[in-house]
């Protein structure tokens, strides 16, 4: 096991790393004695969800329920959050209780947006379950929930008390999870660490198959380059905004699509793309690195095409929707070179839209 401290103004915590955990991580300091609730996301095989209860039953836990969840983002809202809050209240969960999340990204934002509001807040424990969750959502303590179509609009900054990550879950994941996922690790490697990013395009084979030296690799050192930015700037107000490289071409391609067209891990691939090519206009990238960052993201199978045609304007329309803009100027994660990014407000728009035809019509 291995174990990667967070440190932020508000909370420090450790991220547990490692294969078959469940079952065996220390518990009994976070759970002695308290009323312990599972928000479970339903497609969690049952049997690792029992290994989990079992630990928590030798920690001395009090009362532990579950309560599963359909977690999509068409849920992921405050209407369907409410089953979620009436189930506390009619158990009696006092402020004293340990919620866990156990499932995806949108288990985790969902799971710490109820423990950051709940009694006005709440202690919890993340457990993710996919890959795009152990290296993205459960580390950094954003939380949220989505409002009349648009992405995470109404949320908190909660830091959880622990992460445990467990790489078993991985095998029960499909292969276009673990592409998703590698978006995220892809992402942190082009922002911070191009050692790392060169690392990733030769090893991209052994970690599709999941071999356990180069899967965990490739967890622990994405997850180190988050926590990294998110010590320096836990509440977004400058460096943090680099985790959003490829995010804002990215949530409108998930919201044009309804969230139905396109998953995250395959928007924020195209939305890296777009960037990229942006950042050639804006920062005068080597034109070169677009054509590493499309060779490395078709190499994991995922598609580099859009799956339906789009009018640039209506995407650019979406975007300024978003959170991620600045007055009337778009704000962009943008790339100087492999491992460096900045951020940057792009006003003209006649630019965006030849960085999308140039990218997403490739």
């Amino acid at each position: 096991m291995k174990i990667i401290k967070v440190k932020t103004d508000s909370k420090n915590y450790d991220i547990k790393v490692g294969h078959d955990l469940l079952g065996s991580t220390p518990l009994k300091k976070l759970v002695s004695q308290k009323d312990i609730l599972l928000i479970v996301d339903n497609k969690v095989p049952e049997l690792l969800i029992n290994k989990l209860k079992n630990n928590l039953k030798k920690s001395s836990s009090k009362k532990i329920n579950s309560i599963k969840i359909n977690a999509s983002e068409n849920n992921k809202n405050m209407s369907y959050l409410a089953k979620v809050y009436d189930f506390l209240i009619r158990n009696n969960y006092s402020r004293d209780c340990v919620i866990f999340g156990v499932g995806g990204g949108i288990t985790c934002d969902m799971t710490g947006f109820i423990a950051s509001t709940f009694l006005r807040g709440v202690n919890f424990v993340l457990v993710p379950t996919t890959l795009l969750s152990q290296v993205d959502a459960s580390i950094g303590g954003k939380t949220g929930v989505n409002h009349k179509g648009f992405k995470n609009m109404i949320g908190t900054f909660n830091q959880p008390v622990q992460v445990i990550i467990d790489t078993k879950f991985l095998k029960s994941l499909s292969k276009l999870e673990i592409q998703c996922g590698l978006m995220e690790v892809i992402k942190h490697g082009l922002i911070s660490d191009k050692v790392f990013f060169v690392w990733l395009e030769k090893n991209l084979k052994q970690i599709l198959s999941l071999k356990p030296k180069f899967i965990e690799r490739a967890i622990k050192r994405s997850i180190e380059i988050k926590a990294d930015v998110v010590s320096k700037d836990e509440k977004e107000n400058g460096l943090r905004a680099i985790l959003n490289f490829g995010h804002t071409f990215g949530h409108a391609l998930e919201t044009i699509g309804n969230n139905k067209l396109y998953t995250h891990g395959e928007a924020v691939a195209l939305g890296m793309l777009a960037a990229t090519k942006l950042s050639e206009s804006i920062s005068d990238l080597d034109p070169k690195v677009f054509d590493r960052v499309h060779s490395t993201i078709k190499n994991t199978g995922i598609k580099v095409k859009l799956k339906k045609k789009i009018f640039p304007k209506k995407l650019i329309k979406l975007m300024q929707s978003d959170k991620k803009k600045n007055n009337s100027q778009l704000k962009f994660i943008l790339l100087e070179k492999i491992g460096k990014a900045k951020i940057k407000s792009v006003s003209n728009e006649v630019t965006i839209e030849n960085a999308i035809k140039n990218s997403l019509f490739y």
